[in-house]
This record gives structure tokens, C-alpha cells and sequence, in this order.
């Protein structure tokens, strides 16, 4: 494939239409695409990095203009916050050389405690704690604004136990 001269480039942000992803576009005139995963473009792919949709087999416009605001709200669009993210990346340069793959393998590892939860697994992580579903009973409440008595069905939750080192850690 011929090199682009940057006179002939277009770079857009996108967003996939499977999911609503963000996706950042580089295209030429000829209709040559690269798509890239982090905005500095340095990431290239050709599936989303979140529903891995093929990109490659959609023409050019019916990537998203706009995200599609419904599907953003899928189970697999865990997302972590950026000091996070600038933490993974600051511990482990030689892992994670670029933002883009710490967001990446954050949003996997959320993804993986999203869908063992939503199956009513517990999750047991070394070092840090454990995550598991309790039930609740049903309880009777009270509408705060008018007082009136409510019943509140049984429902389950997730709760959080930190590990030992953890409790020592944040109590030394």
C-alpha cells in the first residue's frame, strides 16, 4: 500500500455502529482507512476493541457520526477512570507502553468481573478482596415524600470484603 502524503489525509472520529464505541478514522481520498483505537493514532486496527466488530467490512459512512447513546450502556462498556488508567501505566511502562492498551486491559479485566458477577459467580482477587452476591430480603420501607408504607421486594447485591493486607494497609 502506497504511503500517504498528509496533504491527502482525513482523520475523523467515528463511532461503531455495533456499540457506539469511539473509533479514530485516517482515511485518504482514495478511500483507504486505518482505523486506530487511541486518539494519537497509534494503535491501528481493524475491529472494534470493544465488541471486536469488523470495521473493515463497513463503507465508510455508516460509521457512526454520533455515538449511539443506547448501545454505550452495553455490559462489555466497562469503563475505568483516568487516574487508573495513568497508575497501570506509570507502574508498568515495559506492559503497557501506550495509554491506550492500559485502558484496554482495564476494561478487560472489568468486563471479566462484570460478566462473572451478572452470572451470580463470586470473584475472589488476591491481594485486593472479594466480590459476592447477597440476597436481600424484602423489607418494608416508606415513601420519604408522602410517608406512605412501602414494600420493597427481594433483590441481591454485590458486596465488597477486603483482603487482610488491604485492611492493614488502609489502617496502618
Amino acid at each position: 500500500m502506497d504511503e500517504f502524503k498528509d496533504s491527502d489525509l482525513v482523520c475523523v472520529t467515528r463511532y461503531c455502529p455495533h456499540c457506539g464505541s469511539e473509533i479514530f478514522c485516517r482515511s485518504d481520498y482514495e478511500r483507504h482507512r486505518v482505523f486506530y483505537i487511541s486518539e494519537d493514532m497509534t494503535d491501528p486496527t481493524h475491529t472494534c476493541p470493544y465488541c471486536e466488530f469488523n470495521l473493515m467490512l463497513l463503507p465508510s459512512e455508516a460509521l457512526l457520526p454520533e455515538p449511539d447513546r443506547e448501545k454505550k450502556a452495553l455490559p462489555h462498556m466497562v469503563t475505568a477512570g483516568e487516574k487508573l488508567i495513568e497508575s497501570l501505566r506509570s507502574k508498568n511502562p515495559d506492559i503497557f507502553p501506550s495509554k491506550a492498551s492500559a485502558k484496554r486491559a482495564l476494561k478487560a479485566v472489568g468486563a471479566a468481573l462484570f460478566d462473572e458477577l451478572s452470572a451470580g459467580e463470586g470473584v475472589r482477587w488476591g491481594g485486593l478482596g472479594s466480590f459476592t452476591i447477597r440476597q436481600r430480603r424484602p423489607r418494608k420501607g416508606r415513601n420519604p415524600q408522602t410517608g406512605a408504607e412501602l414494600n420493597i421486594p427481594a433483590r441481591k447485591g454485590i458486596a465488597f470484603t477486603p483482603s487482610k493486607a488491604l485492611k492493614e494497609k488502609l489502617n496502618a
